[in-house]
């Protein structure tokens, strides 16, 4: 995260405007309470990760976007799930050596086709004007994006990128098999697909502006795919959907792809979108091997015993890669 916050100071942005932006972004609050201390009363990372583990020092997110502020060393020393009033950060003496990875230039397509001919209700373009009229920003009083049933983030696509892919490679550097490495990081897309589109599509928000242009689960595919195209993550169309042959979904200037591009040299590897990998599986198995019109349990245990079973599955592939110099990320999902 530093170095991300160093260059947004590079480009413009003051202490002030990065304080907004993280909770614009739907961070948290961040405050300074003196020279050396800060607190955030509330933040998404403390609270969310803490559903997921046991109680523990666990906002690194926001000690690395104090030291890009900063440019000093920060560490978390009191921790709110483990009974403080807040997380709070202490500011060391030390100077870092900050090491920018966004080293390579790559510009963005910007004639991208318009969606393929299906025959649906489905409006895209009423849906991603009206979601564009809703609050996807912290709220004042918390800092936190709490819409579709979810807490969300503005998050910055290259920090995530960036987790990803070193871990990635270095767990194939430590000997991890390839694939084994690979599946790892689009469960969590498939985690990911679970948890957030499972809550956006039992949400009231969903059910009051797509649902009535609904009939089919084929539908509640397009009007899926209709609202990721509001969050930033690249332009999503759909290229053929059949359930009981195969889904085939392309993604223009996917933020997983344009970020591989922007930190490394051209791949031959075209399975390397794993989030959109992950995200795609899981839509299309909360519509056809669970049926998430039913409004099931989203819990964890549901999740392993129905969403993740493997004898009721589906398989996702990439055929098509911008990590790999080609026009778009596409995925194929089969049955």
């Amino acid at each position: 995260m530093t170095p991300l916050i160093c260059l947004l100071k590079q480009r413009g942005y003051t202490h002030h405007d990065l304080r907004q932006e993280f909770s614009y972004c739907g961070f948290g609050i961040l405050r300074q309470l003196d020279e050396n201390t800060w607190e955030t009363p509330r933040s998404h990372y403390g609270e969310a990760i803490c559903e997921h583990g046991k109680p523990d020092k666990n906002c690194y997110f926001t000690s690395g976007y104090i030291q890009g502020l900063l440019e000093k060393r920060v560490i978390e020393t009191e921790c709110k799930n483990l009974g403080a009033n807040a997380d709070k950060f202490t500011v060391l003496d030390e100077p870092l050596n900050i090491e920018y990875y966004l080293t390579h230039e790559f510009e963005l397509q910007t004639d991208i086709p318009a969606p393929f001919a299906f025959d649906t209700r489905v409006d895209e373009e009423k849906i991603i004007a009206t979601v564009k009229t809703l609050p996807l920003y912290g709220k004042e009083e918390s800092g936190l994006i709490e819409v579709f049933g979810a807490v969300l983030t503005n998050h910055f696509a290259d920090y995530y990128n960036r987790i990803s892919y070193e871990s990635y490679f270095a767990m194939l550097n430590a000997g991890v098999p390839e694939e084994d490495s690979k599946e790892m990081f689009i469960h969590a897309g498939h985690v990911c697909a679970f948890n957030t589109y499972g809550r956006i599509m039992t949400s009231p928000e969903w059910y009051e502006l797509v649902v009535p242009m609904c009939d089919t689960k084929e539908d509640w595919f397009h009007g899926m795919i209709a609202i990721v195209n509001t969050l930033g993550w690249g332009v999503y169309r759909v290229e053929k959907l059949d359930p009981e042959d195969e889904i085939i979904v392309r993604v223009y200037n996917s933020y997983e792809g344009v970020g591989y591009r922007r930190m490394y040299p051209k791949t031959d590897d075209r399975n390397i979108s794993f989030l959109a990998m992950g995200g795609i599986l899981g839509l299309v198995h909360c519509l056809w091997e669970i049926d998430i019109r039913d409004k099931p349990p989203l819990t964890m245990t549901f999740y392993v015993e129905q969403f993740n079973n493997p004898k009721n599955s589906y398989n996702v592939e990439q055929s098509h890669a911008i990590a790999a110099g080609d026009e778009y990320d596409r995925f194929i999902v089969t049955p």
